[in-house]
């Protein structure tokens, strides 16, 4: 399962209701060990991703939900490389394509990592994400 695909799983178990940080990270510490996250990259991710919403809990306690309207699918990291790639002609930096990315992507070098070594269309070369 690519890494897009992982935090895709992760939003779809947000909106079947308010889920806590730690309901998150005991519900789904397979997908953080192989993302190889913390708790505080979870919280991060949390805070950065658009597509959900902070609220707080009759008990007090911070969750976390989908936003209205926000249903749809996270776009296909490997895809978005590919388009970054032949629009440059040229290999990239891993740094470099996180600056590059839509508005609103949240992603790390080793997210880039996994959906580059995932894809048949993408190589890795050192720092450099090339086409196959």
């Amino acid at each position: 399962m690519s890494t897009p695909d992982l935090l895709a799983s992760i939003q779809r178990s947000i909106k079947t209701g308010p889920a806590t940080l730690d309901q998150l990270w005991v519900d789904h510490g397979t997908q953080w060990h192989h993302l190889g996250w913390s708790r505080a990259q979870l919280s991060l991710w949390l805070a950065c991703t658009p597509a959900l919403q902070r609220c707080e809990l009759p008990s007090g306690e911070v969750a976390w939900l989908l936003n209205a309207g926000q249903g749809q699918a996270m776009p296909n990291l490997a895809d978005e490389l590919l388009a970054l790639l032949q629009k440059a002609g040229r290999p990239m930096p891993l740094a470099h394509l996180i600056s590059k990315l839509p508005a609103g992507m949240v992603v790390t070098e080793p997210m880039l990592r996994s959906a580059a070594q995932q894809d048949a269309r993408l190589e890795l070369k050192g720092p450099l994400i090339k086409l196959a």
